[in-house]
């Protein structure tokens, strides 16, 4: 079960709802009808609030039986129909003062089974709810023609005597009729019953012939003005008599109706789409473009710039240490003449063992003036490591972070910038072009980037090694240092020795040597030995004092300075430092942030091109749709050839839905759209669709073209030259479709009349027929057209009552009766089942 509504305008092609309207499918045959119905109205009409709203309620065979349901959903889109608000737009836009209207069209086939078994039940409960539950608007006393609420059956039904089913149809038009009769004027709602049959009174039907009957029939009843002219009431007393006739006891009614039409809104849709298609085409049949990489070059320097920061990572994080690791300065250097165990006290304790001058190793446990140091360091390490490091390679990050969404903005305005700066059938081909080189250029980046995180190793911990080995050494060296006070006291001690030995024995060496006592050096060997001794002594021992002294305090000094070189350098320092530890993981980390941003630009790209991708398919889908709908509106479509439209413009389709146009008319419509307008209608169109998909992302979150009805409504403006194409413009065009229209009702009037055979003996009856069009049936003319058609017909001989009407593009062919009495139907009278056949070669006789 399917419901909806709609809406109207007006214009040439359909005018909009006289009174609002519900059609009401069952079945088969008559959701059919609704839905076509549907489709037209929908078709032809753009939505406004000053309009009469159309609803449908199809319903499926299988669903007849829901009857509450059925007339739930009825009721439902009356009320949406009459609500307030739109009653109050459409009644202040057209002046409308009298009472609200408001017509139900029943469609259905009383040949299907469902249909005959349920129809009774849903009329008379849409009937019932209808009068009660809108009550003050339909109110109780307007009976008759009074009744503003009207509920209008229009069915079609095989011939009895021709139909299996033939008795049950017979008794279903009888129970119809007397329970309509049987209505009270005051609970009635269904003035007619209108029946049309298969057999008609020239020809016989077919079921889709039926189907166009009817649907022609329903559309001059909801579109047509059947006025005869300007302040004429004739149109509303004609009216009136179609939908109410004027016997309520003999409500049975029949029609047959056939139209001539000029599609003018599937003209419309056929151009519209003609336009868009040609844009589409284009795109399809562009050449590839290289597209202009200088800006992508440029890009590729200014991200080959932003990362190459190699040398700032060890600078940032010297700017770390100097705000939070330990300021050591070196102490003064140790005097000569201070004891060895000063430096010792200072810088200890030495765990080495004092008898022994080798070097010896670091104290497994550190203690003293290395253990703090070592625990200053330490203790900045975790500090850094669990806080303020995290910082930094946060502010890195970020740095990072507002690089990367500065070039993906770059990047995305350039591409932007190719596909929509001046839109083009290329365009498309260049971007694609455009974001491929950028995608290579960037992967080759992406791959030397992941390089270079791969290959990025964090150094280890500092392990205070060069620091203590280095302090060790600075031990040994003051433990090898002499005491400067127990060196004097042994050098004094010598000097005295001296002193007591050394003069004999320099008398015993001049006695021993002869020497001469006018020689001047003999009193330095005799009477002045002792001085000599003092000399000589003073002299050697200082000597000795001053190179043992002097070579351990400088070997101490020089120990000193490693030591305190090696601390600088376990903070500051190369291999091993705090320096390195963090300058490796800032420098990983920046690898990192490096590859993951790359990566987010490839994957924009990626993106990007997915999106130009998908655009390209979203063509070439759009491309296919819109060749499918021109081929469902009728419309062939030749390469390098003029399409053609004829079976958009009706020809060889269906029998009583005729064309307005001809060959001649064909060509010219589909020449209003000049071949030499093209690449302009193209552009334009796409300038159209710039003006939307070109404002921030929009075109990579909605594709463009998926949206047909946004490409169709682009394509409009170009399409009006086929959308506004007038039949009746000019003298030869005018003459042409007043030919079609005058063999278009002189081919009816000799094939089509009456379609449920009723005695003529009824007209004679004081209640007989009545005849709203005259009895051989009548034509409904657009008025611009009237005097032509008839100066057509008169030209050949042809006598036709013509009626003017408001539709620019349709023409009818009408017949209509009503109060025809049951008894004077001759299909309706009792028609006996049909025997079965006998055998006669049976022996047994008939009971």
């Amino acid at each position: 079960m399917v419901d909806g509504d709609g809406s109207t305008t007006r214009g040439r092609a359909s005018r909009t709802l006289e009174v609002p309207a519900v059609l009401l499918g069952l079945g088969q045959f008559g959701a059919r009808v609704a839905e076509r119905l549907r489709a037209e109205h929908a078709q032809g009409a753009s939505r406004s609030d000053t309009d009469h709203a159309l609803g449908v309620v199809s319903v499926a065979s299988s669903d007849l039986a829901s009857v509450d349901t059925i007339a739930e959903q009825t009721l439902e889109l009356v009320r949406r129909a009459l609500a307030h608000t739109r009653m109050v737009a459409v009644r202040d836009a057209s002046a409308v003062e009298h009472h609200t209207r408001l017509t139900i069209f029943v469609f259905a086939n009383l040949g299907e089974l469902d249909v005959r078994a349920h129809l009774w039940s849903i009329l008379s409960k849409v009937q019932a709810r209808l009068l009660a539950e809108l009550g003050p608007i339909f109110e109780a006393y307007r009976t008759g023609k009074d009744r503003n609420g009207v509920i209008l059956p229009l069915l079609t039904m095989p011939h009895p005597p021709s139909a299996a089913d033939g008795p049950e149809l017979v008794a279903t038009v009888h129970e119809l009729v007397t329970a309509v009769t049987a209505t009270p004027a005051r609970r009635r709602a269904i003035p007619q019953l209108y029946l049309i049959e298969d057999v008609a009174e020239f020809s016989v039907l077919s079921e889709a012939e039926l189907s166009q009957c009817v649907r022609n029939f329903a559309t001059l009843l909801l579109y047509a003005d059947l006025g005869a002219g300007p302040g004429s009431d004739v149109g509303t007393e004609l009216g009136s008599q179609l939908l109410h006739g004027d016997q309520p006891k003999e409500p049975l009614a029949t029609f047959v109706c056939a139209v001539a039409e000029f599609p003018r809104a599937k003209l419309a849709a056929y151009g519209r789409d003609r336009v868009a298609l040609e844009l589409l085409d284009a795109i399809q049949d562009a050449p590839r473009v290289d597209a202009s990489l200088s800006d992508a070059d440029a890009l590729e320097e200014i991200e080959a710039r932003s990362f190459d920061r190699e040398d700032e990572a060890e600078q940032d994080v010297r700017a770390v240490l100097e705000r939070y690791a330990p300021k050591h300065e070196p102490d003064p250097p140790p005097r000569w003449w201070q004891r060895p165990e000063r430096v010792s006290e200072r810088f200890g304790p030495d765990p080495g063992d004092p008898s022994l001058l080798a070097a010896q190793a670091p104290a497994a446990v550190p203690r003293g003036w290395l253990e703090a140091r070592m625990r200053e360091i330490e203790s900045t390490w975790r500090l850094l490591q669990r806080k303020r490091f995290d910082d930094v390679v946060a502010r890195d990050r970020a740095a990072v972070e507002r690089w990367r969404d500065q070039l993906l903005a770059r990047l995305r305005r350039r591409v932007d910038r190719e596909l929509w700066h001046d839109p083009s059938p290329q365009s498309l081909r260049r971007t694609e072009e455009l974001v491929a080189k950028l995608r290579r250029a960037f992967a080759e980046q992406l791959d030397d980037a992941v390089r270079e995180r791969d290959q990025a190793r964090p150094a280890p911990p500092p392990d205070f090694e060069e620091l203590r080995d280095a302090h060790a050494r600075m031990l040994d060296a003051a433990r090898r240092k002499p005491d400067p006070p127990r060196m004097l006291l042994w050098a004094v001690l010598a000097l005295l020795a001296i002193l007591l030995f050394v003069p004999p024995v320099l008398r015993m060496l001049a006695d021993a040597l002869w020497i001469d006592p006018d020689h001047w050096y003999e009193p330095l060997v005799r009477d002045q030995a002792w001085v000599t001794a003092l000399l000589l002594g003073g002299l050697g021992l200082g000597a000795w004092l001053g190179w043992v002294l002097g070579k351990a305090q400088l070997a101490l000094l020089r120990a000193l300075d490693r030591m305190w070189a090696a601390l600088r350098n376990t903070i500051a320092g190369g291999h091993g430092s705090l320096l390195e530890y963090f300058t490796t993981r800032l420098r990983l980390s920046r690898a990192i942030a490096r590859v993951e941003s790359l990566l987010a630009v490839q994957a924009s790209l990626d993106a990007d091109a997915e999106s130009l991708l998908l655009i390209d398919k979203a063509a070439r889908r759009a491309r296919g749709e819109l060749r499918d709908h021109l081929r469902e509106l009728g419309v062939e479509l030749r390469p390098n050839e003029r399409d053609d439209i004829s079976g958009l413009l009706g020809r060889g389709g269906e029998t009583l839905v005729e064309p307005f146009v001809g060959d001649d008319g064909a060509a010219d419509i589909v020449d209003a759209l000049a071949p030499e307008g093209r690449e302009s209608r193209v552009h334009d169109v796409l300038a159209t669709l710039a003006k939307h998909y070109a404002r921030g992302d929009r075109w990579r979150e909605e594709l463009p073209f998926a949206d047909l009805a946004r490409l169709r409504r682009a394509s409009e403006r170009h399409a009006d030259p086929i959308a506004t194409w007038d039949p009746f413009a000019g003298a030869e065009r005018a003459s042409a479709t007043a030919e079609r229209i005058a063999g278009f009702v002189r081919r009816q009037r000799r094939s089509l009349r009456g379609a449920l055979n009723f005695s003529g003996y009824e007209e004679l009856d004081a209640t007989g027929v009545t005849h709203p069009f005259r009895r051989s049936g009548e034509a409904i003319v657009p008025r611009s057209a009237l005097a032509l058609v008839r100066e057509r017909a008169e030209a050949a001989s042809e006598r036709i009552v013509l009626r003017p009407g408001v539709e620019e593009d349709r023409a009818y062919y009408v017949l209509t009766a009503s109060g025809i009495a049951e008894s004077a139907v001759a299909s309706l009278h009792s028609v006996a089942k049909p025997a079965p056949a006998v055998d006669p070669n049976s022996t047994e006789s008939p009971s």
